[in-house]
């Protein structure tokens, strides 16, 4: 079968119309449309091409500035720029970011019915973000994640990164606990077999694959590599085992230690200070009642405290009185106050080097152990087993995940590099050269163009699988930069477009709407990392909480106009925005977002409130950067919601249906510029990127 076969750099085709290759890309595509009689649609309109790539790359959409300097730039070179400019941009990373997020099915609660939070679950995000903006070789990423822990290099970020195992869903109120200990590692063998290897792997837990060559045995002994990463629990009482599975690491340098070390012993001395102050008074006052007093004063702290408030003006002076209390309070407060706690994060952490043995569990069930296995790859490649170095007397981790992270990113293994070169491609066509991008087995699509598919790969590894460097082959070829105009040649021979005879469009993510619309309108906040935020959500959506007034938290104005990388993740409750939009199912991995056309979406639009609020938002935008004019407001508006120069026509049309609502619906000026400003965001053109 084709995916496990070992991947070989084929030779480039030979084609006729040369002059269209520009990069060896183009020549696989070509090759196939020669093949079948086609030709390829002609360029993208410039203003269109920067659209696609700065909405690829990064999630927004270009600013009129830079889009007047890319159609100004003549210099054979110019496209290259913005590649090499947007590459460079932060809001790289939260782009691309977003798309590894789906396929680890990122999630800051457990799901079930409690939907506990996940402390800390934001910094695996952060981590997925800069290591994308850094260009950290794919290799490592992987390695990273799998066994950040067991790196002998291993960093702050390496521990991050093993933030991957918490992600899953995890039921902390189990009828059988035993079970749900094997369904939360179930979903790491799942979501590694779909996002490292682009197989369904879990299909095989309870009996042998009913499609692909993978047996029951394969199954279990791909899961002996992850047994020891959840073993801390199961010595722990049933209230505990949901807290363990989500058992925090400190990730503090020495400096943060250091520091907290110092803050922590301030903080001791300043309330060892202020106890001494406040003693000396109430000594004073204690002196002073008499002995039966004293005595009941020893018997209970309440009695005491009632007698020293009854007696202490008759014992101070007016400003000792006035300083005591004043002292007193300060006290009170600083026990009430904390240092800084330690950074924290969501990670992985074996109980210690020797590993339990594993059984295949007949029918997948716990209670039911077969034969034992010892830790293996799936047969059906056709390479041995990784080794697994014996680990130190003093190790913490049995090494096994080291090991098969070891062999996912080798050279040899034929699905690693395959699997991620098709993601790449995917996100830039809008699908892969394997459709079924979780899935390379039988039950999957095969490839449309699989030499192409397989000098993608090999490319990755001589790249020193560099994403970026990957980017750049993609987009600077004629394939990436074809028009999206249909051919009735095209549709006739090959409507699917598979071929690629020209570029598809594609309706923006949902991520990409909510992010576009607040950057049009001049609300965009940019700022990078950290805790999650909070949108605003209706009561109506609310009130479907178990707890409506617990159920989702309130962020500032500023936060809540962030990207939407960084709102909040909850199972138990989408943001409405978008998951209307078609955000993806945090349960399990989502390689390929299901893209609906639905009257939801519509109504959204035009009656939500999120969308009401920008669309007052770029009305405000609008009379400060174009006046009071109806016909410069229509051309800027349309301009930076476009992302090009909007046609006479188009303003006329717009200056004209501002007039006809203050006319015939009795409006002001202002209100008649936010319904069209709210006409803008619901364009078709718009929400979707040609």
């Amino acid at each position: 079968y084709w995916a496990y076969q070992p991947i070989t750099r084929p030779d480039v085709p030979a084609v006729e119309n040369e002059n269209w290759t520009r990069s060896t890309i183009d020549a696989f595509v070509l090759a196939r449309l020669e093949a079948k009689g086609l030709a390829p649609a002609p360029p993208a309109d410039r203003a269109a091409l920067l659209r696609r790539a700065t909405f690829d790359l990064t999630g927004l959409p270009p600013t009129p500035e830079e889009v007047d300097a890319f159609l100004a730039d003549d210099a054979p070179d110019a496209f290259e720029r913005v590649v090499e400019r947007l590459l460079a941009s932060p809001q790289y990373g939260e782009k691309w970011g977003r798309h590894w997020l789906d396929l680890v099915r990122y999630g800051e609660t457990d799901g079930y019915e409690r939907d506990s939070a996940k402390p800390n679950a934001w910094r695996y995000r952060d981590y997925v973000i800069r290591a994308f903006n850094d260009d950290k070789p794919y290799d490592r990423f992987v390695l990273e994640q799998l066994a950040g822990d067991e790196l002998d290099d291993r960093s702050i970020d390496s521990l991050i990164a093993t933030g991957y195992y918490r992600l899953g869903l995890w039921d902390d109120e189990p009828v059988d606990a035993d079970q749900a200990y094997y369904d939360s590692l179930d979903d790491v063998v799942s979501t590694t077999g779909q996002t490292f290897l682009g197989m369904t792997i879990g299909c095989a837990r309870c009996h042998g694959h009913k499609i692909d060559p993978v047996p029951q045995h394969d199954y279990y002994r791909l899961l002996a590599y992850f047994h020891n990463i959840y073993r801390d629990i199961e010595q722990l009482d049933f209230k505990k085992k949901a807290f363990t599975l989500n058992t925090q690491r400190e990730i503090a340098t020495d400096e943060q230690r250091a520091a907290h070390q110092a803050a922590a012993a301030e903080h001791e001395a300043q309330l060892a200070q202020l106890a001494g102050q406040v003693r000396e008074f109430e000594d004073r006052i204690f002196d002073a009642l008499t002995p039966p007093e004293q005595e009941d004063a020893r018997a209970s702290d309440k009695v005491r405290a009632t007698l020293l408030a009854e007696r202490r003006e008759a014992v101070l002076m007016p400003e000792e009185l006035q300083e005591y209390l004043a002292r007193k309070d300060e006290h009170e407060k600083l026990k009430q106050s904390t240092v800084a706690p330690l950074p924290l994060a969501l990670a992985i952490k074996e109980n210690g080097r020797e590993a339990p043995d594993t059984f295949v569990l007949v029918r997948g069930s716990v209670h039911a152990p077969g034969e034992q296995v010892e830790p293996g790859v799936p047969t059906v490649l056709g390479m041995d087993d990784p080794e697994v170095t014996a680990p130190a007397d003093d190790a913490e981790s049995s090494g096994r995940r080291l090991a098969l992270a070891r062999w996912l990113v080798d050279e040899a293994n034929p699905l690693t590099a395959r699997v991620m070169a098709n993601r790449l491609w995917q996100h830039h066509f809008g699908r892969g050269l394997v459709r079924s991008s979780n899935d390379f087995g039988l039950a999957g699509s095969p490839p449309t163009h699989p030499r192409l598919l397989d000098w993608l790969a090999s490319e990755l590894v001589v790249a020193d699988w560099s994403l970026k460097a990957m980017h750049r082959r993609i987009m600077l070829s004629n394939a990436y930069q074809m028009a999206s105009v249909d051919d009735p040649a095209g549709l006739a021979a090959d409507p699917t477009n598979d071929v690629y005879w020209k570029f598809d469009m594609r309706r923006l993510t949902a991520e990409e709407v909510r992010d576009a619309v607040l950057a049009v309108t001049g609300q965009l906040n940019l700022k990078m990392s950290g805790p999650s935020v909070y949108t605003d959500i209706p009561a109506e959506v609310l009130a479907g909480a178990s707890r409506p007034e617990v159920a989702w938290g309130k962020s500032s104005d500023e936060d809540r106009h962030r990207r939407s990388i960084y709102v909040h993740v909850k199972r138990s409750l989408a943001e409405p925005v978008l998951k209307t939009f078609d955000s993806p199912d945090t349960e399990t991995s989502c390689a390929v977002r299901f893209v609906t056309t639905v009257p939801t979406q519509s109504l959204s639009m035009l009656n939500g409130a999120f969308f009401h609020e920008q669309a007052a938002a770029l009305a405000e935008r609008l009379e400060r950067e174009a006046g009071g004019e109806p016909r410069d407001q229509v051309a800027r508006a349309l301009t930076l919601a476009l992302s090009r120069a909007p046609s006479d026509e188009e303003v006329a049309r717009g200056a004209d249906l501002i007039a006809a609502w203050q006319k015939d619906d009795g409006v002001d000026a202002r209100t008649a510029l936010e319904f069209y400003c709210l006409l803008v965001l619901n364009l078709n053109e718009f929400v979707y990127l040609d």
